[in-house]
């Protein structure tokens, strides 16, 4: 046994092992550092007193003490989810899910303060050639694509900032590693007549075609803002109506956290009308709901996605395989800004924070860029002043 100056503590080898005996803010600790080399069991204990040193002077000014990673995550799903949208919410657990697996099982869930910037890093290269699921083990599996490995780095920025703001640990490792670059997702927008294909193609599917108008005509969000639609929240007019987003409501949020009303066309009202007089006083409270019981779920039910549905859909259509849902989104807003619609009202019905999101569509409605071409005459006084030299 011996007592070393540079820990407070002592070392005592028992067997292949040594034991590490330390006594740090009058609380006493013991761990077992696997090796036989009494040096690196000195330096196992040197550098275990030094974390324990810094948990204590935290407590001393009142600030929380060490946390492992494992717990930080549970932390977040607890507080920082439930406030965000339930799409959003989808997505950052899809990144959670692949954060465990690097940083639990490959790294030994360290605590806060010991992950630095390589550790981010090396979890981005792990992530790249290890994708979760998979239906046939044998068959090779694809790299995680640059648009993933964005996606996860943002949650695990975020996840570190409240780590950060809570004080469990001073700046974010995330910050210091570079995004992977990637090309932005073009949506595919859909023409006059596809858009037509699509509906037919839900013919007999009342549900499913309802919801392809709701997104089509008013470009609700398809799963957080369609699918969480109530009777109450329509209302009907004479030569249209509105359609009112709520938020807030019961736990549900929309991504912008705030409601809104959304104007109908003439043919959502009709549509909506023809579905209010089918299953109105069917029992059920939700606009979109089952119709039938089944071992998940019963019927009235709210309908919680109806991606296999679309994506059928697309099939019976015909239309490009790269179409989602949100297309329908994109669809609406570029036909509006292709119409010359006042822009900060498609702002408003969209639900966008900011004019500049608004703005980024105008990039898909190509129709204005044909006044650059544009060789009809143009007014007498348009082309005074356009020789004037002013």
């Amino acid at each position: 046994m011996r007592r070393s100056k540079r820990y407070p503590g002592t070392i005592v080898k028992r067997g292949d092992s040594f034991r590490i005996y330390l006594c740090v803010g009058g609380k006493r600790h013991h761990f077992t550092a696997r090796t036989t080399d009494r040096r690196e069991a000195e330096r196992f204990a040197i550098d275990k007193a030094a974390g324990l040193e810094r948990v204590h002077n935290r407590g001393r000014m009142g600030l929380p003490g060490s946390m492992a990673f494992s717990a930080l995550v549970e932390l977040f799903e607890r507080q920082e989810l439930p406030a965000l949208s339930i799409g959003t919410q989808q997505a950052y657990r899809e990144s959670l899910t692949a954060l465990s697996p690097y940083f639990v099982d490959e790294l030994g869930d360290p605590q806060l303060e010991r992950i630095h910037a390589k550790h981010i890093a090396g979890f981005l290269a792990w992530r790249r050639v290890n994708r979760r699921g998979g239906k046939n083990p044998k068959k090779p599996k694809k790299p995680v694509a640059n648009r993933t490995l964005q996606k996860d780095r943002a949650v695990l920025h975020r996840v570190f900032n409240m780590a950060e703001r809570m004080e469990f640990r001073e700046g974010n490792p995330v910050a210091r590693v570079p995004a992977p670059k990637a090309d932005p997702r073009d949506p595919v927008i859909l023409s006059a007549d596809q858009y037509e294909r699509l509906i037919t193609a839900c013919d007999g599917r009342p549900m499913l075609e309802l919801y392809v108008l709701v997104m089509g005509e008013s470009g609700l969000r398809s799963e957080s803002e369609a699918l969480h639609l109530r009777w109450p929240d329509v209302e009907l007019r004479e030569s249209g109506g509105f359609i009112w987003v709520s938020s807030g409501e019961r736990g549900h949020r929309t991504k912008s956290g705030k409601g809104r009303h959304v104007p109908m066309t003439p043919r959502l009202a009709a549509a909506i009308r023809a579905h209010f007089a089918a299953y109105r006083f069917a029992g059920s409270e939700w606009i979109f709901h089952h119709l039938t019981s089944r071992w998940h779920f019963r019927r009235g039910d709210r309908i919680g996605s109806m991606r296999r549905a679309f994506r059928n859909a697309i099939t019976r259509a015909k239309l490009p395989e790269q179409l989602h849902q949100h297309d329908l989104r994109h669809r609406r807003v570029t036909t509006w800004l292709a119409e010359g619609r006042d822009v900060v009202l498609v702002k408003e019905a969209m639900g966008h924070s900011d004019l500049r999101t608004t703005m980024g569509y105008t990039h898909l409605a190509k129709e204005h860029l044909t006044a650059l071409v544009d060789e009809r005459p143009r007014p007498a006084t348009e082309k005074k002043s356009a020789g004037s030299g002013s």
